[in-house]
């Protein structure tokens, strides 16, 4: 009871409250919304005329400035074709008229030209009689001396009725748009340019607007069509009225609707809302007096589990006595349980592990500063002594000691190729090998971020098996440039080089990133999968056999897509191997 209760004071009553209110605002925004819409297609469609005035316009200017003034000024006087040059002069002033308001034709309209002689000149294609002549338009709109003191620089409108103007045998209304051709001079008129437009091009634009009434007006108020004819706004005590004007004709789009035919809409359907909405209220309170006590006990139960567990009982568990959906419902619950002890475990499992592996990183730490510690105070006591050549020697292992240390930070290719140098004074002292290294690193590319020794492999490379036989004179040369995909960095040795099968057996492996049991060069695929996981899968490494002697290695490492590269920030360990005594 408490619940049906609850229902018709906290739901069903505000609910119907609500109902009425939003009924009248509703009404209100829906009014307003059809208002504005139909505004903006009363808009479209005064742009749609604007649209197709200035069509005409411009096809009128078209026609009267071009190159056909001369056929024009020589036609002005024919009233029959009496020779092949008239001929001629009609074909090209009829082309011309076809080809100036070819972007009309979507208006359909009748598009002639009528010489001071009264001689009609219909567009290219069109099947008219040349000796038609316009009756009853001429005597009443468009006299003599309209034509003379007529502006030749503006088109003229006249509203013809059905059954007063006879343009080309259809009897029907049209709207008339006229022109003067006058001479250069101005003293005198060429012809006159007439371009009808039927009223049915208004009624298939007006024939979409729905419900109520539209009209065309002309600037002094006259309606040029109503669109439909007769109306029941009349009677109607509210009516809305819409306008919007064409500015090149001063004409007036004016839409009229009355807005008892939306509300009488709105209210049906808030009729029909409430009564589904009365209907369905009483099946829920029925339904719910039903299962209110299925549904009370088991959920005051998984409620007073839920408590004690968030109490810090974690073995209370819900009992399921049946396959129902509250049966469901407390396995879930107790699956949930169960999963909140095991991802508790684990977490203090993981604590513990990470306070362990800390402990154990702290510790490892400590020898390998300790080792640069002692290793630059011998460096010290060397270059006290003089001894500079093993001062330096001593230097460049702990540069690279360093570099071992902080692998996982990126470097730029101006550190990796110092590191290259002291790895390179390294290997000379450990083979007792007469060794070359020349670097070739554009200033614009040192600031470029690679990961740390990523080019010490190739070099190693091209030492230990490059120059297993030594020679005499050991070179690897380490050439370095820019491409608008990439950087390009070849490492070229003078060594013994590796046979074709060779060449392809490493490119396979390169390609398949797959170790075989008797290769010898992990590092390099080791340093291009840090290359993929770097910069992805466009990354590459490639081999080739050196024309004289020797092998050159070619890695490929594409550009970031993003210029402003976020740079990690390395942390770096402060130890006193730059402090010397002086």
């Amino acid at each position: 009871m408490r619940n049906q209760l609850t229902l018709l004071i906290f739901i069903l009553l505000p609910l119907s409250i609500v109902s009425f209110m939003t009924f009248f605002l509703i009404k209100d925004v829906v009014i307003d919304k059809v208002q504005n819409s139909r505004q903006n297609v009363v808009n479209v469609m005064a742009g749609d005329m604007e649209k197709s005035v200035e069509d005409i316009i411009y096809a009128s200017n078209l026609f009267r400035y071009n190159a056909l003034y001369d056929d024009l000024h020589a036609f002005k006087n024919v009233d029959q074709i009496a020779s092949s040059e008239d001929y001629k002069r009609y074909g090209r002033i009829s082309e011309m008229l076809d080809l100036a308001f070819s972007k009309t034709s979507g208006l359909k309209a009748l598009v002639f030209y009528v010489n001071k002689a009264q001689f009609q000149i219909g567009t290219a294609g069109a099947d008219y009689d040349a000796n038609n002549r316009i009756e009853a338009i001429s005597s009443e709109w468009i006299t003599e001396r309209w034509k003379k003191e007529a502006n030749p620089e503006r088109i003229y409108w006249f509203n013809v009725p059905a059954g007063q103007g006879e343009l080309y045998d259809i009897d029907e209304s049209n709207y008339l748009f006229v022109k003067v051709i006058k001479e250069h001079n101005g003293n005198d008129y060429l012809g006159v340019l007439y371009v009808a437009v039927s009223h049915r091009y208004f009624h298939q634009l007006f024939e979409g607007i729905g419900a109520g009434q539209i009209g065309l007006y002309e600037a002094d108020g006259n309606p040029i069509l109503l669109y439909p004819q007769q109306s029941e706004l009349e009677s109607v005590p509210e009516v809305i009225e819409l306008q919007s004007n064409v500015s090149r004709t001063g004409w007036k789009v004016v839409y009229r609707f009355s807005p008892k035919e939306i509300t009488d809409e709105i209210t049906n359907i808030f009729f029909l809302y409430g009564l589904v909405l009365g209907v369905s209220a009483l099946i829920f309170i029925a339904l719910s007096i039903v299962l209110a006590k299925r549904i009370h006990r088991p959920l005051f139960k998984l409620q007073r589990i839920a408590e004690k567990f968030g109490d810090g009982n974690r073995l209370v568990r819900f009992p399921v006595t049946g396959s129902d959906e509250f049966g469901v419902l407390g396995k879930a619950f107790n699956n949930m349980l169960d999963q909140i002890n095991q991802l508790i475990s684990d977490v203090e499992q993981e604590q513990e592990e990470k306070r362990i592996i800390e402990l154990q990183a702290l510790f490892s730490q400590i020898r390998p500063h300790f080792l640069i510690n002692t290793l630059n105070s011998i460096k010290c006591d060397l270059l006290l002594a003089g001894d500079s050549i093993r001062g330096r020697q001593i230097e460049a292992l702990m540069s690279l000691l360093r570099a071992y240390m902080r692998v996982n930070d990126k470097s730029t290719l101006r550190q990796e190729c110092k590191l290259l140098q002291d790895y390179v004074d390294i290997m000379k002292v450990r083979s007792r090998l007469r060794l070359y290294l020349i670097v070739d690193l554009p200033e614009n590319l040192e600031s470029f971020e690679v990961p740390r020794l990523v080019l010490q492999p190739l070099v190693e490379n091209a030492i230990v098996h490059g120059f297993a036989n030594p020679p005499d004179y050991a070179e690897i040369e380490v050439q370095i440039s820019e491409t608008e995909s990439g950087v390009i960095i070849q490492v070229k040795d003078n060594g013994i080089g590796m046979e074709e099968a060779q060449i392809d057996r490493l490119r396979t492996i390169l390609k398949e990133e797959t170790y075989a049991q008797e290769n010898r060069r992990v590092g390099l695929l080791n340093t291009l999968r840090r290359l993929r996981l770097t910069y992805g899968p466009n990354a590459t490494i490639d081999v080739l056999r050196n024309e004289d002697a020797g092998t050159t290695f070619i890695m490929f490492i594409p550009k970031p897509e993003e210029s402003n590269q976020q740079r990690e920030q390395a942390e770096y360990i402060v130890v006193d191997d730059d402090k010397c005594p002086r």
